[in-house]
């Protein structure tokens, strides 16, 4: 998208306006550029005044011609957008904060340590899932202390559950940890109360000396 000055003199001034009178009589091309004597392209296009740009209507936009004074039909000398960007004066950045480029080695192993413990984001989630820490072949049941338990005489229903280990699609591959990092950023160990307080403060001493403002 080309600067603003760089588009009135790409286009010209509209036909018939103040500006493109001032145009012709300067003796500027209707394009808005002009070469000087080393052959360098610079932009020369002559503002529009204040009446034209808070009283024009887009209506007013719509004609058979080119906004030089051409018909539709003709084309005339029409320069390259090189040639327009080229013309273009030499804009400052604007002065940022100062920030931090040193390498921070321990934040940097921190945020790759948590990058990695994460999975792909699922689409009915709000959070990132993380990697479940557990895989099937790390679990290990201690056995039974029950004396007969491997009876199957003496067996009980309730000592199916952790009979035999489970396997690599009954694990699940990822979860939904709360974590306590919003909590850990807090200054203070306790929040303040800021709050209004209605209720009496009551004396250790007396009734009469009960506080109820």
């Amino acid at each position: 998208k080309l600067p603003a000055t760089a588009q009135s003199c790409d286009v010209g001034p509209h036909p018939g306006s103040k500006a493109m009178a001032e145009a012709k009589a300067s003796g500027t091309g209707a394009s808005g550029l002009c070469v000087d004597d080393k052959g360098k392209m610079t932009i020369a296009a002559v503002e529009p005044g204040y009446s034209e740009m808070f009283y024009a209507t887009t209506n007013g936009q719509y004609c058979g011609n080119w906004h030089n004074g051409l018909p539709g039909h003709q084309l005339g000398d029409v320069p390259c957008i090189s040639d327009i960007l080229g013309a273009r004066p030499c804009i400052k950045k604007p002065v940022r904060p100062i920030q931090t480029t040193a390498k921070c080695v321990l934040a940097n192993q921190m945020a790759e340590e948590k990058k990695s413990m994460q999975v792909d984001k699922v689409l009915s989630a709000d959070v990132v899932p993380k990697k479940f820490p557990v895989q099937a072949q790390n679990y290990c049941y201690p056995p039974s202390g029950k004396k007969g338990a491997s009876n199957p005489l003496f067996s009980t229903s309730a000592q199916a559950y952790g009979s035999e280990m489970p396997m690599d699609h009954q694990v699940p591959d990822r979860y939904f940890p709360s974590t306590n990092y919003f909590t850990k950023a807090f200054v203070d160990s306790k929040p303040r109360y800021t709050g209004l307080s209605t209720a009496p403060t009551p004396s250790k001493v007396h009734k009469e000396l009960d506080i109820f403002y």
